[in-house]
């Protein structure tokens, strides 16, 4: 009898978290890419070319009042990386340092929501473009609506390209559990 109960808890908390990836997983694929005319951008570093797409977005944009702030870049990462990636664009060095900033102090995406925040005030920005991957805007959006408070966030999301099936379903499974984490963290736990 009392293994029937465990089991039936089991088979019933299997059920529960398959539905509540189901929800997520959904959501990955359902980011609408809008840029609302916004100027200002902040792409979080990582897989799949983030910084590449998001200075292809960013050399687009006609406006002379544009900002990009570049959160969690490795060593070596620096202003002559950025010509290197540009330099076919018209006016790249004029535009990287009037426009761009690096920040490498972030390393994981609650640090870098808490440098982000310090680069939003410094230029008094109350709305921007967060420009990440699908699968990892979800916990992204967590961390900064967490600390952005009265500032609009404008998801912008990259699809996964990874070719290879198994280790994008690997990807999005552990992003769904570092997600659930963050919201545990962020909602239970500031009570």
């Amino acid at each position: 009898m009392i293994k029937k109960k465990y089991l039936f808890l089991v088979v019933t908390l299997l059920i529960i978290l398959v539905i509540d990836y189901l929800i997520f997983y959904k959501k990955i694929l359902n980011y609408n890419n809008n840029l609302n005319f916004n100027n200002n951008f902040i792409v979080l570093t990582g897989g799949d070319n983030r910084v590449k797409k998001s200075l292809q977005i960013f050399f687009q944009i006609k406006s002379k009042n544009k900002n990009l702030f570049i959160s969690g870049v490795g060593k070596g990462f620096n202003k002559k990386t950025l010509i290197k990636l540009t330099k076919k664009n018209i006016n790249n060095e004029k535009i990287i340092e009037c426009c761009i900033q690096i920040e490498g102090v972030s390393r994981n995406t609650f640090s870098n929501a808490v440098e982000s925040l310090k680069w939003v005030k410094s230029k008094g920005i109350n709305s921007f473009v967060l420009l990440t991957n699908n699968y990892h805007m979800p916990r992204a959006m967590l961390e900064f609506k967490s600390i952005f408070k009265n500032i609009k966030i404008i998801p912008y999301v990259f699809i996964d390209e990874n070719k290879i099936w198994w280790k994008k379903k690997i990807n999005y499974i552990s992003e769904y559990f570092k997600y659930k984490l963050t919201y545990f963290r962020i909602n239970l736990l500031q009570f």
